[in-house]
């Protein structure tokens, strides 16, 4: 979202001091253009960014300015502190120390803050090695290659072109360019085995995250299309059902059961989350997705046999 763009700037621009357009769009993914649009936002919006020419030139903030609660106010510097905390619990980025400091410089004394207010992501020691393996490869343009088990529980060496690294429903992703399948993919990190470097570099491809996005739901020419599935649930299943589902695939019934229509790519990712409410839930439609959960149950049963 652009607010969390321009203050995700001046927060750059304070910890870095100075930066080149290219590499702002860079790091927020989007075009020169946009930057020249946001730090044009910036400096209408009383915010003193100024241009320097030449190689070594770029953007920087005025000498002695001071972001204080006229730009942003004090809950939010807080919510920024709090969230860049949990991060570094859950990557183990040593650096953020840093910006935390810088953070706590833009507000002001304040005799209590509340301790009930908490951010916590969760994460495994796996994933925050990974994730600052990933992070150094993205920072130095560096391909390395990773053992990893796809959904199907193939083991698969890839070398990878690591573009960024994204947080999704309580997992770490990283999206990238996979030299193996020469192709855009994402990569869950709790699958990576090992990663290691090879002491090669990449220039970066004109890729954004939103190219990812546009994969996943289907726009990007593919013939692969989502189909709808209907399932049942009984009213001691709402907070599940809460959980795991947006609110406008929802339909509360008036006798207490509760309609989700979801949208799925595959037969496999529908089974997989469907077979995790058990006897609790009821598929409705269609009949492929409802003879594959029977033959699933069938399966379970053949285990314990003897």
């Amino acid at each position: 979202m652009k607010i969390e763009r321009l203050l995700g700037i001046i927060v750059l621009l304070i910890h870095r001091k100075r930066m080149k357009a290219v590499d702002l769009s860079r790091y927020f993914e989007v075009s020169e253009r946009t930057i020249y649009r946001d730090i044009d936002s910036l400096n209408r919006a009383g915010i003193p960014i100024v241009s320097l020419p030449g190689q070594e030139g770029g953007y920087e903030l005025m000498d002695g300015f001071k972001l204080d609660k006229k730009y942003l106010t004090l809950d939010e510097l807080l919510s920024i502190q709090w969230a860049l905390k949990s991060i570094e619990k859950a990557t183990g980025f040593e650096d953020i120390n840093e910006l935390i400091s810088k953070i706590n410089q833009l507000i002001d004394s304040v005799p209590t803050q509340d301790k009930n207010i908490q951010l916590q992501i969760s994460h495994s020691n796996n994933s925050s090695q990974h994730i600052q393996t990933i992070y150094k490869s993205i920072q130095n343009c560096s391909v390395i290659k990773i053992r990893y088990v796809d959904h199907k529980g193939n083991e698969t060496e890839r070398d990878i072109e690591s573009m960024g690294i994204f947080l999704k429903d309580y997992h770490w992703y990283t999206w990238a360019y996979c030299l193996l399948r020469n192709e855009l993919r994402v990569f869950k990190l709790t699958r990576i085995i090992e990663t290691y470097n090879t002491n090669r570099y990449f220039t970066r491809r004109p890729y954004t995250i939103e190219d990812i996005y546009e994969k996943e739901d289907g726009k990007s020419g593919s013939s692969i299309r989502p189909f709808t599935v209907c399932l049942q649930f009984s009213r001691e299943m709402r907070a599940h059902v809460l959980d795991n589902f947006q609110k406008d695939e929802i339909v509360n019934n008036p006798n207490g059961t509760i309609i989700v229509k979801k949208n799925y790519y595959t037969i496999d990712k529908a089974m997989t989350q469907i077979i995790s409410f058990g006897n609790k839930v009821r598929i409705i439609y269609p009949k492929e997705v409802i003879q594959k959960f029977i033959k699933c149950l069938d399966d379970i049963k053949k285990l314990y046999k003897d």
